[in-house]
């Protein structure tokens, strides 16, 4: 493996959250601009999204840092981070793609991608209807993030986010999708 490779899957678990009273700072490392980008968001916008355990930030940006002279740094044409926050304003993970949306390219053939069928209250953790790892998985079931990936921002086994997936689609909550 290079050592470009071994940074880059290094990084690609740093997430590090400063708390302030009015709001947060959320560092993470952007795959494209392969840096570490601080990005402050605010506590109340957080608190008013957080509908489902996780609160999906859309970071829009280029690198201002980036090598012109390199033919392979793309950094320069914009993109967007979606930084996974949750009820602790702690970064979960994060997912970065050219553009503002995320592109079929982005995830890979013959993928497993979790949708949504359903908008779930919240009231359905309080009636013990769902647990609270099912509630959160609900929110990254929007049809941008394959199984794999939603284990990676939960940061559990594949096998256990596939047992939890499994209930949630015996529940008839979400529907499973592969990529062709």
């Amino acid at each position: 493996m290079s050592s470009d490779l071994e940074k880059n899957q290094i990084m690609k678990n740093f997430n590090y959250t400063r708390k302030y009273f009015k709001d947060i700072h959320a560092f993470f490392w952007c795959e494209i601009c392969q840096e570490i980008l601080s990005v402050p968001i605010d506590r109340n916008i957080i608190a008013e999204k957080l509908d489902t355990g996780l609160y999906v930030h859309l970071y829009y940006h280029t690198n201002p840092l980036y090598d012109p002279e390199d033919p392979e740094d793309k950094s320069n044409i914009p993109h967007t981070s979606l930084i996974y926050i949750d009820n602790n304003h702690d970064v979960r993970g994060v997912r970065s793609f050219f553009g503002t949306e995320m592109s079929s390219d982005e995830i890979k053939k013959g993928s497993r991608i979790p949708i949504v069928i359903k908008e779930i209250p919240k009231m359905v953790l309080q009636l013990g209807m769902l647990t609270q790892d099912e509630f959160n998985i609900l929110k990254l079931c929007d049809g941008n993030n394959s199984v794999e990936n939603v284990a990676e921002i939960e940061k559990k086994t594949l096998k256990s986010i596939e047992k939890l997936i499994f209930k949630l689609k015996k529940k008839r909550l979400i529907n499973i999708i592969t990529r062709a």
